[in-house]
């Protein structure tokens, strides 16, 4: 149960921060560096700017903060939390994936099509699960490889 509020914790200050970090400001200062590729790779992964790393960094310490537990847990939540941020970047929808078994599960996909409009993306900001950007209806197209074929 820990774990899965410190995914939760993580995922909820991760959306306001990766929406604040595509304003003008946070973009041209700090994201455009994360967005140079427009198709996400495995290990592009923790391919930032040093102050989003720090920034996007500190959401996955609040949750041990708030909900503290055993050291397993917490070595546990930050191997779960690099994994996923992998899969998530990796470009694939792997079929042994969490996008399979977890509700709300953003997956590669939903990273994907964030990454693919770039600069202009305002859309998609969740790190893991899509129920922020449902909420604050920020939720983009699931899928673009139709966009994709159209364009070519």
């Amino acid at each position: 149960m820990q774990i899965l509020v410190y995914f939760l914790i993580e995922d909820y200050s991760n959306y306001w921060i990766h929406r604040f970090l595509h304003s003008k400001w946070g973009y041209d200062k700090i994201h455009h560096v994360r967005h140079e590729s427009n198709a996400p790779i495995a290990l592009a992964a923790p391919y930032a700017h040093w102050a989003e790393i720090l920034i996007l960094g500190l959401p996955s310490f609040v949750g041990p903060a708030l909900v503290p537990g055993h050291i397993l847990t917490y070595w546990l939540w930050f191997i779960l939390r690099q994994l996923e941020a992998i899969e998530t970047h990796s470009g694939y929808n792997l079929s042994w994936g969490a996008t399979k078994f977890i509700p709300f599960y953003g997956g590669a996909k939903y990273r994907d099509y964030h990454h693919y409009i770039g600069r202009e993306s305002k859309n998609n900001f969740a790190s893991i699960f899509i129920y922020c950007d449902l909420i604050y209806e920020t939720k983009g197209c699931w899928y673009h490889k139709s966009t994709i074929k159209k364009e070519i």
